[in-house]
């Protein structure tokens, strides 16, 4: 597995949240014990489905998808982030989109590598004949 070849920010969040899960325990806070747990095996699925699958993750993605998961679950549910900060939810979606899009892209490059991808020139064309079917100008795209 790759768990032990990780970088100390994403082993540093792993370990934290353990000394959550454990102080939580502690202190009989169930519920955040409970969550502590599932946030910590929620950031470590991607890697055990790599090694299962046989492709390699890169330390940038796991450090994002795991910071994702702390801030989603554990401080949102957890610590009410959700209530305290009125754009907590909107900055998660927010950074979700942007990561969907990325990924998505890459998916896009990986199917058409090598070959020549007209996407560009077709939405260029797009954007071309439907000014000219409303007759608009440079400034109403």
């Amino acid at each position: 597995m790759q768990l032990r070849q990780q970088g100390y920010l994403v082993r540093g969040l792993w370990a934290l949240l353990v000394l959550a899960a454990v102080g939580a325990a502690f202190e009989g806070r169930w519920a955040l014990t409970f969550v502590a747990l599932a946030t910590l095996a929620l950031a470590v699925a991607p890697l055990v489905l790599a090694s299962r699958l046989d492709i390699t993750l890169p330390l940038p993605f796991v450090a994002a998808a795991t910071i994702f998961v702390i801030a989603s679950v554990f401080m949102g549910e957890a610590f009410d982030f959700y209530e305290r900060f009125w754009w907590w939810d909107i900055a998660l979606h927010g950074s979700s989109a942007i990561g969907f899009g990325l990924v998505g892209f890459i998916f896009v490059l990986m199917m058409f590598e090598g070959d020549r991808f007209a996407a560009p020139l077709g939405i260029m064309s797009d954007g071309i004949r439907t000014c000219g079917d409303r007759g608009c100008v440079l400034g109403d795209l």
